[in-house]
């Protein structure tokens, strides 16, 4: 149950951060408008959010859904999201 919702927070993030997304949501001068929002931002933090704490209950059930190592995969890249999303708002 929680593997599922997890596959699907994060299938949604990378949709809301994948750069053919960026692209289509560019203005006319490709800048792109997406993510870059504050509507976009909190999407995406959000959505990290949601993927922090469906990592935890799965970690807190003893990994019977899936391997650790997975999960541990999962996590670090949201991570790595968001220290993005820092350094692009720190811009």
């Amino acid at each position: 149950m929680f593997m599922e919702k997890l596959v699907r927070e994060t299938e949604r993030l990378s949709l809301i951060c994948s750069m053919l997304e960026t692209m289509r949501r560019a203005d006319g001068d490709r800048n792109a408008r997406g993510w870059t929002s504050p509507i976009g931002l909190l999407k995406i933090t959000h959505s990290c959010a949601m993927i922090a704490e469906l990592g935890t209950s799965i970690a807190k059930a003893g990994y019977r859904e899936c391997d650790r190592a997975t999960l541990e995969e999962i996590q670090r890249e949201t991570r790595q999201v968001l220290y993005s999303l820092r350094a692009q708002v720190a811009v």
